[in-house]
C-alpha cells in the first residue's frame, strides 16, 4: 500500500485536518507522498493543482495503489474517471453542510468517510463509512499560560466564523462581560456580524487563524467556547436557505474544535445540540450548555461559583479521553482496517 494524498485546493480543505492523517500515517509506517495544495491558495487555480497531481498519479502508476483526497468537495470528475488504477479515498470535512456536490460523485468514488454520523451510516449510498473529525497530539499540547504573549490571553475565547446562530448565543454573554469586566475575545471570519452588533467591541483577530497560533489562543483562554454551527444557514448567499444539504441529514456530530481544545488542555464549554456532544463526552469532562440562558449560567459557575474548584480534573479527564480514542491515528487506523478489508 502507498497512498497519493491530496489536500483540496481550496478553503473546504482544513489544515490541520491534512496535518493529522499526514502525522498518522507517518506513526503507522504506511508509505506516501502528500501534496498539500491548500498552501497555495491564490499562487495557483484549482486546474494547475489537480493537473499536476493527474500527471504525477499516470507518470507513478506502478508507485500507488490509492489516491486520498483531504476535503475533495472541489476535485474535477476528469481525476476520478482517468486515474481508475488507483482506489480514490476522499476524507469529507465538509459534511453535511456541503455533503450534496459529493453526493453526485459517490459512484466515482471508492471510499468516501464523511465526518457526519447521519452521512457516513446511511443506508442509502455504497462505499460510505463514519469518520468522524479528531485532534492532533503533534499540533496541539500544552503552552504553560505565562509564556504566552499578552494577545492570546482572555477569560473568554470564541474562535470560528460567526453564524447567526453563534452571534446570538455571544450576544447574550456581553452584560456578564462587563458586570464582571472580563476579558472576552472574538477570533476568526468575523465578515458575518452584522452592522451594528455590539460584538465588534470584542473582536480581536478578524483573520483566517493559522493553526500555530489558534493553539496559543486554547492555551491562553480560561474558557474555550465551542459553538456548533448551524447547517441550515448557506455562507455564501447568506441566507437560512442551504443548497448544498438537500437530504437534510441532520447534524450529528461535532467539530474538531471539540477535540482540539481538550488536547490543548485547556477548558471547554460545548454546545450540546448534537447528538454526540453528550456522546462523546460528559460533564464530568467539560462544560454543556444548549442555549442563552444556560451558557451564561455556565459561566458564573466555572469562573466565579464552585466549578472554579472542579476545572482542572476535568480539563485532565477531557485530554486523556481525545488523546486516548480521538487523534487522527485511531482515525488512520479504522480507514487502514477498511481498505485493508477490501483488499482483492
Amino acid at each position: 500500500m502507498k497512498i497519493l494524498v491530496v489536500s483540496d485546493a481550496t478553503q473546504f480543505a482544513l489544515t490541520d485536518v491534512y496535518n493529522g492523517y499526514i502525522h498518522a500515517l507517518e506513526q503507522l509506517q504506511i508509505p506516501y507522498e502528500s501534496h498539500p495544495y491548500h498552501h497555495f491558495r491564490g499562487i495557483c487555480s484549482d486546474a494547475t493543482c489537480f493537473h499536476r497531481i493527474h500527471s504525477i498519479a499516470l507518470t507513478k502508476q506502478k508507485e500507488f495503489t490509492h489516491i486520498m483526497f483531504i476535503g475533495g468537495l472541489n476535485v474535477p470528475d476528469y481525476i476520478y474517471d482517468s486515474l481508475y488504477h488507483l482506489k480514490s479515498i476522499v476524507i469529507a470535512t465538509e459534511d453535511p453542510h456541503s455533503f450534496d456536490p459529493l453526493r453526485e460523485r459517490l459512484d466515482k468514488i471508492d471510499y468516501y468517510f464523511s465526518n457526519e454520523r447521519s452521512v457516513g451510516n446511511s443506508d442509502k449510498f455504497k462505499n460510505t463509512y463514519y469518520c468522524p473529525t479528531a485532534g492532533d497530539t503533534q499540533e496541539c499540547g500544552r503552552i504553560p499560560r505565562d509564556f504566552l504573549d499578552e494577545k492570546y490571553k482572555s477569560d473568554i475565547l470564541f474562535l470560528g466564523a460567526m453564524y447567526p446562530n453563534r452571534q446570538k448565543l455571544l450576544e447574550s454573554i456581553i452584560p456578564l462581560v462587563k458586570e464582571k469586566n472580563l476579558s472576552f475575545k472574538i477570533c476568526g471570519h468575523v465578515q458575518y456580524i452584522p452592522k451594528k452588533s455590539p460584538l465588534w467591541e470584542y473582536v480581536f483577530d478578524a483573520r483566517t487563524i493559522p493553526h500555530i497560533e489558534t493553539v496559543k489562543y486554547y492555551n491562553g483562554a480560561r474558557i474555550a467556547l465551542n459553538m456548533l454551527r448551524d447547517i441550515t444557514w448557506n455562507p455564501r448567499s447568506k441566507t437560512g436557505k442551504n443548497p448544498y444539504n438537500k437530504g437534510k441529514f441532520p447534524a450529528e456530530s461535532l467539530n474538531p474544535r471539540a477535540y482540539e481544545v481538550p488536547l490543548c488542555q485547556s477548558f471547554m464549554l460545548l454546545e450540546d445540540t448534537r447528538a454526540e456532544a453528550r456522546e462523546v463526552f460528559t460533564d464530568k469532562e467539560v462544560g454543556f450548555f444548549s442555549d442563552e440562558e444556560s451558557l451564561n449560567e455556565r459561566l458564573r459557575y466555572f469562573l466565579f461559583g464552585k466549578g472554579l474548584q472542579e476545572m482542572d480534573k476535568m480539563i485532565v479527564r477531557a485530554y486523556t479521553k481525545v488523546s486516548s480514542k480521538h487523534t487522527y491515528l485511531q482515525r488512520m487506523l479504522y480507514i487502514k482496517k477498511i481498505l485493508e478489508q477490501n483488499q482483492s
